[in-house]
């Protein structure tokens, strides 16, 4: 099971990645919905324990705040990226103590990754707008129906997380409960054996007297 600050910072990410899914997609802007999605696997690899899911989510988050400082994107995608790299440093420490140095490169090949896919399509992409069209980002929102889709998607995946982070919480509780349950019937049995060894020797010296 995963720490609690973990699963929280799962949640944003995941909160966050939906979110922009959703604008992306109302405005055609296609390559940020490729991000979106690269986060959300990311994120979900993350909520079952696999290591390469942090670093995916790394590597996407890492392309939002880039795109906005090469001039692409609006400032707020800062904070997308900054959600997206929230697992990694929270997990940064567990896989530096595992080994540092991997720990280190790799952090730096997603980062660099993702950096390096929204340079090249700010250079791309004035090309490929005028090959494909239908690439070309709108001013309005369009796709109401699927934009309806996964917002009642969206809607309900958050409920189930809720619920199961719930559970989770009534687990650890009762894992908690339960253990100190058994520290305090280990406490009673250690003071009952104590008694009976004081008896024991209370009763030997008693026979020695009587003697």
């Amino acid at each position: 099971m995963l720490p609690r600050r973990m699963r929280q910072a799962l949640l944003v990410a995941e909160i966050v990645g939906a979110l922009t899914l959703v604008r992306s997609v109302a405005y055609d802007r296609w390559i940020t919905v490729l991000a979106s999605v690269l986060l959300l696997t990311g994120v979900a690899a993350a909520r079952h324990n696999r290591a390469w899911g942090v670093w995916l989510a790394l590597g996407a988050a890492a392309a939002f705040p880039v795109a906005f400082a090469i001039g692409i994107a609006p400032l707020w995608f800062c904070l997308v990226g900054l959600a997206g790299a929230l697992p990694f440093l929270l997990a940064s420490r567990a896989f530096a103590r595992f080994d540092k140095g991997a720990t280190a490169i790799l952090a730096g090949i997603a980062a660099t990754v993702g950096a390096l896919g929204a340079v090249a399509w700010k250079q791309v992409a004035f090309t490929l707008f005028d090959i494909f069209p239908f690439l070309r980002p709108t001013i309005h929102p369009h796709h109401g129906l699927l934009l309806a889709v996964l917002a009642v998607a969206g809607g309900v995946a958050l409920v189930l997380r809720m619920r199961a982070a719930d559970r989770a919480e009534a687990a650890q509780v009762r894992v908690g409960a339960g253990a100190e349950t058994n520290v305090r019937v280990a406490a009673v049995e250690e003071d009952l054996l104590d008694g009976e060894a004081e008896t024991a020797e209370v009763r030997a010296r008693r026979r020695r007297v009587l003697r």
